[in-house]
Parts: C-alpha cells; structure tokens; sequence
C-alpha cells in the first residue's frame, strides 16, 4: 500500500476516526493507494469477524473517495456487506453478546440547541469513550440509539432518557459508565446514570408518559403572570388559534389547550406543570405558555421525563428469544452447561428399559 501526496482540493481528508484500532486503520488506508485485492480481502474479512464492516462503510462513503481508483474495492465492500447484512439481521434477535443499555442525561447549553443534532452528539461520546456501538438494520444504517420524548430547541433537560445498542457489553461496569463517557462528551451533554435493559425492552420513547416543566418567571412579569395563570386554570376552555387543514383545506381553528397543562402550581417566581406525552400530542410547552400569558417563554427547563411500565418486561416469555436447540440454549445463555457429547458405537445393540 503505497503512500501518495495529499492535496485537500482533491481528496478532502475524512473525518478523525475514533473506536477501535481497525477503523482507525482502515480510515488511514482511505489516504492512500488502493491495496491489492489479496490485501483488501483479508482486511475485509477482519473487519467483519470483528462485526465492524457496517461502521468501515460509512468511514468509506464519508471519504469521497475517487471512483476510478476505489471504484472496485467500493463494489467489492459493497457486495461483501450486503451479504453480512443479510446474516446479521438473522441473527439480531438472538445475539448473545448484544446488550441494550437505557442512559439518563441532562441537556445544557450547545446539546440542547439544536435538538436533530443530539443522536449524532450521543453516538459520538459513546464511541470515542471505547464502547463498540453497534448499527441499527436500516439500509443505510445508522448507530443504534434511540432518543426519548423529543426536547424542544433550547429548553434544557435535567433528566432525558436515550437506548443505546452495544455490539458487546461495555469494557468497564456500569456504574462507572457514567465517568468514562462524560470523559468524551461535548459541552451540555452529561450522563447521570446507566442502566442495562433486555434486548426486547421496548424503545424508551414509547415509555415515556408525561414531562415535568419549571419556568423562572421574571419579577416584573411576576404579578401579570400569577393572574393569567388563574383564569387559565380557574376556565373550562382555553382555546388558541392554529393554522392546519379543515375538510382537506388550509385554515385556521380553533384548538382548546386547557387539557394539554396539568399540576399547575407556582413555587415561590417559579412556575411548576406537567404535560402528558402521548402519540399524536407534540404541542410546544413555551408557545403554550406564551399564549396563557401573553409573553416571550425564556429559560424553560424540563425537569423529568416520567416513564411507564414496560408491557414487554411485564410479559416476558412473549417476547424472549425462542430457543430452537439445547446446543443453541447453551451458546445464547453463555455457558457450557451439562451438555455431554459421547460418542457411540453404531454396532452396539440398543438396549431398553
């Protein structure tokens, strides 16, 4: 493999690996010559008995590289992975080494700015702090990591909740998790605690039943909002007008926010509610305010996100993975178990009772 000059006008250098020693390997391979077919199909084939091949595709199509020189090792990549997917979807659902850890973070500042760009955020702490993060089954996919109840943009989150899938389980225990990932995470993303769940748990979004709001009210706005709040709460109706379809046609309705706030309560300048988080409800809790009290909502904090129970975990012998064998019993529980394999005479006769 040969070392070529690198000119950034042709061949923007991609973006600095971090994770294993083979990704870094192989992301530096990109910078050079393509290696010979031998040489690539042994790299291949390390990379996918370290079930890492998925993640070096995505290194290879971020390096834009040129297609008349990496066009045959990119098919090549290409038809390798497509098989490897293939086998990994099979065999998702029974994973021995597969684990599923349920992480609670607070959000501050640049984590909480633009909320689309948390996943990439997360994914990126948890692999530069060493975990072997594994890839979802999508088509193209992406790190397996799946966010809680959405954050609106710069509301802050004193204890969100995200799924995180793992090839393998962590390197270090749980309980200093939280440590070594705070360790690589940016500015405004910190991880309280860490939990491990069962594979077939169901994803933390669709557990989370309702978010626990507080809002600093300014003193000059104190009064004016106290009275505001009373008539909201002492009414039946509070109705807001909102731009939508009506009869498949654009306009404007009506829509009654009394029910969306509940547990009203002030605590000295501070404003304490709750909102439910169901499928099909992603009303703004500040433009909710702001319409209750006639003012620019700032410095709103999501306190809690409260869970439900898991009906899977309630459950769980509907949704275990399904044993074929005794030999596959043992692999999948990770232990030798009492099986015995004795070989036997074929000429001896058999003997009953």
């Amino acid at each position: 493999m040969g070392k070529v000059d690198w000119n950034p006008m042709e061949n923007p250098a991609p973006a600095p690996v971090q994770g294993p020693r083979s990704l870094q390997l192989f992301a530096q391979m990109l910078t050079a010559d393509p290696p010979e077919p031998e040489a690539f199909e042994r790299i291949i084939g390390g990379l996918e008995s370290e079930r890492r091949l998925e993640h070096a595709w995505l290194i290879m199509r971020q390096a834009r590289l040129d297609p008349a020189r990496w066009g045959a090792a990119q098919a090549r990549m290409k038809a390798v992975l497509e098989r490897s997917r293939g086998r990994r979807m099979s065999q998702w659902q029974a994973d021995p080494d597969r684990v599923t850890l349920r992480l609670r973070l607070a959000l501050n500042g640049p984590a909480c700015a633009q909320p689309s760009a948390l996943l990439s955020l997360l994914a990126g702490a948890l692999t530069t702090a060493g975990l072997p993060v594994a890839l979802g089954l999508e088509k193209s996919p992406r790190p397996a990591i799946r966010l809680g109840h959405p954050l609106p943009a710069l509301v802050e989150g004193r204890s969100e909740w995200a799924d995180a899938v793992l090839l393998e389980a962590a390197p270090v225990p749980l309980a200093e998790l939280p440590a070594l990932i705070n360790g690589h995470a940016p500015p405004g993303l910190v991880v309280l605690q860490c939990l491990q769940v069962p594979n077939y748990a169901s994803p933390v979004a669709e557990l989370c039943r309702a978010a626990h709001w507080r809002w600093a009210c300014p003193p000059h706005e104190l009064d004016a909002a106290r009275e505001r709040m009373g008539a909201f709460l002492a009414s039946d109706r509070f109705e807001l007008e909102k731009t939508g379809k009506i009869e498949g046609q654009k306009g404007v309705k009506r829509v009654d926010i009394r029910p969306l706030l509940e547990d009203c309560r002030w605590e000295g300048a501070d404003l304490l509610f709750r909102t439910r988080c169901a499928p099909g409800e992603a009303a703004n809790p500040r433009k909710l305010l702001a319409a209750i009290l006639g003012v620019e909502i700032q410095g709103l904090v999501r306190t809690a996100l409260e869970l439900g129970e898991d009906p899977r975990l309630l459950e769980a012998g509907k949704f275990q993975p399904k044993l074929h064998n005794m030999f596959e019993d043992a692999v999948l529980l990770g232990a030798e178990g009492n099986i015995r394999i004795v070989e036997e005479d074929d000429d001896e006769p058999l003997r009953l009772g």
